[in-house]
């Protein structure tokens, strides 16, 4: 205890603390990065859901403690004088979608956050969590609300809107599905993202319950959003095809995705030797596996007979299509694969077939470029914006042309080089630091930068 001073005073980190849980008005989990040895009297930050007034009362009991426990001379200078720095701008980002296997959207999600709450900037970030905080997230230095629930309809439209309206924050990011189609008046600015338009450019490959969801709740979310962010030009280009919302051109950006640092490879599964072609997506019509299929079939029918590995969990209407795969002579099925396997499967295969019929983006296709793997892709979607001259482009729809893309990657051996030193070089351009770097800098344009906080 510092010399006259009739009790203890709040220090820097604490007084953070106390703030983290004063200021939410649902549970809160904060996260200090040092043992927490505050005075017991000033009691620790309430973590279970309280209502409006119960913020209030918190911070009027809190603002009581450090009147009592502070009562030394130095207390004006101490908890009046203005911070030289200027304040830090906080933002929420929704991963109430994380809990789910780490595929597709969920592993942007999940990377892009990590990479915004780790690069070091002053910034501070608060995680929207369904339930509990997803286990990919649970080492990071930030505060993180609760939902009671999983259910995505629930979330949508209960949980959070009312968590919007009672946030303290300079704007929320949306990484996952768009923000609610209603918000209050007081709710932080939001960024979305938005992946792809397959569900109107492909709606025969897309659930009819993602043709509703999207359909009802992507337009209102465009309307409200302060900007959006697309993944590829080919994705803005189709949004601003199909949806003429006012100002929508000169709020939207481009922030292509990133690659993440390799996961040490494990062993290959059982049975599989280097060589093969490789495959990687979920199993669903928009995958176009029949097609592939058919065009494995008939360079089986010739001299190259290397295995075909599907790795991809299932997705919606894959029944015939699963069973076929198991069936197909020379096809292997492993389904859904952790990291260290995937890193394996890019390590050791002989070519990336990826004829996918559309794509907004295309991780398999970066990931595979990351790894040196050259790559017979599809000319839909972004798919050739990814690649640029680093894969084989293909028509999707041509088995013939599937089977002659493949036929070259695996026999022209200068083809293979180019393109795995291209694959590697342009892989390189995309990272986790990149997008997380242009995803802040939207943040902070649309920021409505709220005074400093005091107690």
């Amino acid at each position: 205890m510092a010399a006259g001073r009739r009790g203890p005073v709040l220090d820097g980190e604490l007084l953070e603390h106390v703030r983290a849980g004063s200021h939410q008005a649902h549970q809160v989990v904060p996260y200090l990065d040092r043992d927490d040895r505050g005075d017991p009297a000033l009691g620790r930050p309430r973590q279970r859901l309280v209502c409006r007034r119960g913020r209030v009362r918190l911070r009027v009991r809190n603002v009581r403690l450090r009147f009592r426990y502070s009562l030394g001379s130095d207390v004006t200078s101490k908890f009046f004088t203005p911070h030289p720095d200027p304040p830090r701008l906080r933002f929420a980002v929704d991963v109430t979608a994380c809990w789910r296997p780490r595929v597709g959207m969920v592993t942007v999600a999940t990377e892009l956050t990590r990479a915004l709450v780790t690069q070091g900037d002053a910034d501070s970030y608060t995680l929207l969590c369904s339930r509990e905080r997803p286990e990919s997230l649970r080492d990071l230095k930030c505060d993180a609300l609760l939902a009671p629930y999983r259910h995505e309809l629930a979330l949508k439209l209960r949980w959070l809107p009312a968590v919007e309206a009672s946030l303290d924050s300079d704007a929320i990011l949306y990484p996952y599905w768009p923000s609610p189609p209603r918000r209050s008046s007081s709710a932080p600015p939001a960024a979305v993202f938005v992946y792809d338009l397959a569900f109107k450019l492909r709606p025969a490959e897309v659930p009819w319950q993602q043709r509703l969801y999207f359909g009802t709740i992507l337009e209102p979310a465009l309307r409200q959003a302060a900007v959006v962010l697309t993944i590829s030009e080919r994705t803005r280009i189709d949004l601003l095809d199909w949806y003429h919302v006012p100002g929508l051109d000169e709020k939207t950006s481009v922030v292509p995705l990133g690659v993440s640092a390799s996961a040490p490879a494990g062993p290959l599964p059982d049975g599989i030797t280097p060589g093969f072609i490789l495959a990687v997506g979920t199993v669903e019509p928009r995958k176009n596996y029949p097609r592939l299929l058919a065009a494995y079939r008939r360079l089986r029918g010739g001299v190259l007979a290397p295995p075909l590995v599907i790795a991809g969990r299932p997705g919606w209407a894959y029944g015939d299509t699963i069973n076929k795969i198991r069936s197909e002579p020379g096809v292997r099925y492993l389904g859904h694969v952790d990291e260290a396997t995937l890193s394996a499967l890019y390590e050791s295969a002989a070519v990336l077939a990826f004829p996918s019929l559309y794509e907004g983006f295309g991780l398999p296709l970066l990931e595979a470029m990351a790894h040196g793997l050259p790559s017979v892709v599809s000319t839909a979607g972004a798919l050739p914006e990814l690649a640029g001259d680093a894969a084989l482009l293909v028509d999707p729809e041509d088995v013939t042309a599937i089977e002659v893309g493949l036929e070259k990657a695996l026999t022209d051996r200068t083809l293979r080089d180019r393109l795995g030193a291209a694959g590697r070089e342009r892989a390189r351009q995309f990272t986790w630091q990149r997008t997380a770097s242009l995803t802040r800098d939207a943040l902070h344009r649309i920021a409505r930068k709220t005074p400093a906080r005091t107690l």
